[in-house]
């Protein structure tokens, strides 16, 4: 069942605004999200508006490392621990 529920935050995640694509930084910081279970206690309806939430934040608190992913396609270690960072500071400010 938690599989199932997973799936399903991951399929709202990976739902792609038409004309508004994901950079691959913010798909990569959403994967990311979903895959290290930052989304079991949103709910799947809530799922869009975590989405934007989140991004704005991290367009805010990470900009640089986005931007670095963007300009040479890594993903690290360090970059990882940035959005992970980013990403429990995010979840303790906002209620879902």
């Amino acid at each position: 069942r938690k599989q199932l529920e997973r799936g399903q935050r991951v399929m709202e995640l990976m739902k792609q605004k038409q004309y508004a694509p994901l950079t691959i930084a913010e798909m990569g910081a959403l994967l990311y999200a979903g895959n290290e279970g930052y989304l079991q206690d949103v709910e799947v309806a809530k799922i869009g508006d975590f989405e934007s939430a989140l991004l704005g934040y991290l367009r805010a608190e990470c900009a640089d490392v986005m931007q670095q992913i963007e300009a040479d396609g890594d993903w690290n270690d360090e970059r990882e621990a940035a959005f992970k960072s980013a990403i429990e500071s995010f979840k303790t400010t906002q209620t879902w």
